[in-house]
């Protein structure tokens, strides 16, 4: 029996199903005002935002656009929905004890928003290789939870026009499990909704096959607070002491990526190295997986 995506409406509700699918369907996040506003502040921007260069990760034919808070406040409402952070709280502020010296004290951590970006997949483009989101932070599988993702639909999401294409339970599994595309459903939904998956869920953009339908989604990744250096040197030193530093240690004070894809900074439309704000371009590209 093909698995089905379950719609959840409230917090416990999410966390019920997450807990056994690793992905559920959040119909109607936004209202209609404010998925009009999202329309209305990104679509000029990804009309001129350039087709990606990665044939086999981000797409070729896949427009991507970050720093979304920067862009819009339509997507306000879904970064602060009750139900989106009932479902962050259980799954990502899993508290821990600890000693103090004699003293024993529980401690909670917090979560954050630690990428976003517009997907816009175009007529043409294949399907992506199904992966887990967790892959930056090489979380172990089965074992905790390190992040959630929530793509809200700004378009009708269609298995035609490359709906997220989602393997219910697979975040269960073990790292050694391959997924397969014969497992994955696609996430049609209307726009305005959302899905979200745990971090752990395999998942990938769809194929678009259609001649004219564009499919549009904005994406907010929440990870564990925790994961992130100790001292933001990101704040504490300008760009201008960073570039005086000899390559070695602007890298380890962070200003390079982690395979695969983590400390992105969004450059012409890709996932770039963040060496670009330094001013080295020619080695800004990022790719998962293979060399390409």
């Amino acid at each position: 029996m093909t698995a089905q995506l379950r719609d959840a409406y409230t917090a416990d509700e999410a966390i019920a199903v997450l807990e056994a699918d690793g992905v559920v369907r959040l119909p109607d996040l936004l209202t209609a005002e404010q998925l009009a506003t999202v329309k209305a502040d990104l679509t000029p921007l990804m009309t001129a935002t350039p087709d990606g260069s990665d044939p086999y990760f981000a797409g070729t034919k896949t427009r991507r656009l970050g720093r979304l808070f920067k862009h819009t406040r339509g997507l306000d409402a879904a970064a602060l929905s009750p139900v989106i952070h009932g479902a962050a709280a259980h799954f990502l502020g899993t508290p821990k004890g600890m000693w103090y010296g004699q003293d024993r004290v529980d401690e909670k951590p917090t979560y954050q928003i630690g990428a976003t970006q517009c997907i816009q997949i175009h007529p043409g483009q294949g399907l992506q290789p199904l992966h887990r989101d967790d892959s930056i932070f090489y979380t172990v599988h089965p074992g905790r939870t390190d992040g959630i993702g929530v793509m809200t639909a700004v378009s009708d999401f269609t298995e035609a026009n490359g709906a997220t294409r989602v393997i219910p339970g697979s975040h269960l599994w073990d790292d050694e499990r391959m997924p397969l595309v014969s497992e994955t459903i696609p996430a049609e939904m209307t726009a305005g909704s959302a899905v979200m998956w745990l971090a752990g869920t395999y998942h990938g953009g769809g194929q678009n096959v259609t001649d004219d339908s564009v499919r549009t989604g904005a994406i907010l990744g929440f990870f564990r607070g925790y994961l992130r250096q100790e001292e933001n040197h990101y704040l504490s030193l300008s760009l201008d002491e960073i570039r005086q530093m000899p390559r070695e240690i602007q890298d380890l004070l962070g200003f390079t990526a982690s395979n695969p894809y983590m400390g992105w900074i969004e450059y012409n439309g890709e996932m770039a190295d963040p060496r670009v704000v330094l001013g080295d371009v020619e080695n800004a590209g990022l790719h998962a997986g293979v060399a390409v």
